[in-house]
């Protein structure tokens, strides 16, 4: 199967469903109206609350909601055949992700911009907002610490390439904060400057490597053997701890495992340190004015983003004219994995991001409702923002299944088993796509190594937007969650990042690999759908369709319960039970349990034309 066709027709569905079906739900469904004000406008503060162009709001939206979710989702789940995740990603972002994402916009624009946990109080009731914001936090700290984790160990074991222009990048962005809102600097201007610098970044991160665990090799004998390997091109640079692990291995010798092992230890210590710094990334740009860092970072990655997107679509499709093996399709279309979890329902939660997430509720009623400068944009930029992260993990697909050619297929290949998958660290899957899709940009004339290397800072720039974001939303969350208990004198911006790098950390630093990821998955599939409840309840009180949203809601919330109970039976089943996971496993699935009863005695009584002080009544309030 020619990979160039699928992807053409796949991106044909989404930019005519974003014209269709995004606009009937703007205009039909959630009524938006370019007369009202929004909350951009109404509590405009300079640090949460500025009113944006939709060019910006786009980028800092899109590269908030992309994170690895988009990648490592569809990159793992390819494993059930290449047919199956394509037609997820795309019927699945159509009719259930960009309703969601648009919806909890929506409503949050209709609440005074409060989150859709928050706003649940007066849509459903008190109880079912406290328990709403504890799921939110659960997901949100565990997803953070997913990301972490795979940031620290890319950086060190696969791309230490990518360091340089991802710190730089930091750098840059402030500096065009401050040029545009406080210096008066035309954006024009900013954006043509950060880009020109933001791509030397990149050179100099080819050229300049930064293997970090070495400050943590202290064995002389160990540093001399990588020199030599060097020296004799078994070390192709840039080169990780993985590569160098692999020299060793392959170059043998009485004290090769010894060697290995020093490797290793080495980048452990190094990981742990990055975690540690992207940890207080995460709480610096928690509370810094969201224009500083936070804005302009994203908008620049946004064009980097866009540039990744369409140079992986072009190589493609120059693949596809000169008949390359590229673009050629090598994995199966559906394939039986024996050792693998069950198709159903783990193919769903796994793809994640990619069709449908919950994290995108928080970020659309987060940040972004803050930002929205007419009511009308939420339509471009919360359903054409999740059309858009469908379309990127079509192409995540296409890299995995043709990118990496049949030896990925074969025996000894990256998806020879499920046992080979999880047997890697989640960096590794990210590798398999930077390798992937580096193939189909090679044809485009770039050096494989530059290409590579461009892509590495992608997906570590996916992360890194989705971290600090994140962080901030988490802080949102847990101030809501310390005012809805009766300590308002603690929620203020400092007390909640903290308390939200903690719980981060605490994810971050536990033991997991990819059931941590599975379980943040399964935990975002069923935030989508306690999303899709609450937002149902609300057209309900308006006296709008349902339709568009419940049949979604009734869906994701069955998929993604049964995947949660035969997740936490697989980990009191293991030998080695991890009981963080089984501990957070439950309590999401009780709470989640107990707010869709909240919410359907709720909808019961909607149902049955109670009046609406009563429905109030019943609601909580």
């Amino acid at each position: 199967m020619n990979a160039a066709l699928i992807a053409v027709i796949c991106f044909v569905a989404l930019i005519a469903a974003h014209l269709t079906y995004g606009r009937l739900l703007g205009r039909r469904v959630f009524r938006l109206d370019a007369d009202r004000t929004t909350p951009a406008h109404r509590y405009r503060d300079g640090v949460d609350f500025v009113p944006t162009p939709v060019p910006v709001l786009f980028g800092h939206h899109f590269a908030s909601i992309a994170g690895l979710g988009p990648i490592l989702g569809p990159a793992i789940a390819v494993i059930w055949g290449w047919v199956p995740a394509i037609l997820w990603v795309v019927l699945g972002s159509i009719l259930i992700g960009g309703v969601h994402d648009l919806g909890a916009l929506t409503v949050s624009l209709r609440h005074e911009a409060r989150s859709i946990g928050d706003a649940c109080r007066d849509i459903v009731g008190r109880r079912a907002r406290l328990l709403f914001l504890v799921v939110i936090f659960f997901l949100m700290s565990l997803a953070m610490g997913a990301f972490v984790n795979a940031i620290a160990a890319l950086f060190v074991r696969f791309r230490p390439d990518a360091i340089v222009p991802s710190v730089g990048l930091m750098i840059v962005a402030v500096v065009v904060g401050l040029a545009t809102y406080k210096a008066r600097v035309p954006l024009a201007w900013a954006t043509a400057v950060g880009l020109v610098v933001f791509v030397l970044l990149i050179v100099a991160g080819v050229e300049y490597p930064v293997p970090t665990h070495h400050a943590f090799i202290e064995d002389a004998g160990v540093q001399e053997q990588l020199a030599r390997l060097e020296q004799q091109g078994k070390l192709a640079a840039p080169y990780g701890a993985a590569a160098e692990m692999a020299a060793l291995q392959e170059a043998g010798g009485v004290d090769a495992d010894e060697a290995v092992a020093t490797v290793d230890a080495a980048a452990h210590r190094a990981q742990t340190i990055w975690m540690y710094a992207l940890l207080g990334y995460g709480l610096l740009a928690s509370v810094l004015p969201v224009w500083l860092l936070l804005q302009p970072r994203d908008y620049l990655n946004s064009f980097q983003l866009y540039a990744a997107l369409g140079l992986m679509l072009a190589g493609l499709l120059v693949a596809a004219v000169i008949g390359a093996p590229t673009a050629r399709i090598d994995a199966p279309a559906i394939r039986a994995v024996s050792d693998a979890p069950p198709f159903v329902p783990f193919l769903f939660v796994t793809i994640a991001c990619g069709a449908v997430s919950g994290f995108h509720s928080l970020v659309s009623s987060g940040t972004t409702v803050r930002q929205l400068n007419r009511e009308t944009d939420a339509v471009a930029i919360g359903y054409g923002g999740m059309l858009t992260e469908g379309a990127l993990a079509v192409l995540v697909i296409l890299a995995c299944a043709a990118g990496l050619g049949a030896a990925a297929w074969t025996e000894g290949g990256e998806y020879a088993s499920w046992a080979a998958i999880k047997g890697g660290g989640l960096a590794v899957q990210l590798d398999a796509v930077v390798r992937g899709a580096g193939n189909f940009v090679a044809h485009l004339g770039i050096p494989h190594t530059y290409a590579a290397s461009f892509l590495a800072v992608t997906v570590t720039a996916f992360a890194l937007t989705t971290l600090d974001s994140a962080t901030r939303l988490l802080r949102f969350n847990v101030e809501e969650i310390l005012r809805a208990v009766g300590l308002p004198q603690l929620a203020n911006r400092y007390v909640g990042s903290v308390v939200a790098v903690a719980g981060i950390a605490w994810f971050a630093f536990s033991r997991g690999g990819k059931s941590l990821w599975t379980l943040f998955g399964t935990t975002n599939q069923l935030l989508a759908g306690l999303t899709l409840l609450t937002v149902t309840v609300y057209l309900m009180r308006c006296r709008r369709p349902v339709w568009y949203t419940a049949i979604p809601m009734v869906a994701m919330l069955s998929v993604t319960i049964a995947a949660m109970i035969l997740q936490l039976r697989g980990f009191l089943a293991a030998e080695q039970p991890n009981y963080t996971l089984i501990v957070v496993s439950a309590a999401v699935l009780l709470l989640a349990v107990w707010l869709v009863v909240e919410t359907g005695l709720v909808m019961f009584s909607l149902r049955n034309g109670r009046t609406e002080k009563a429905m109030v009544a019943t609601a909580g309030e």
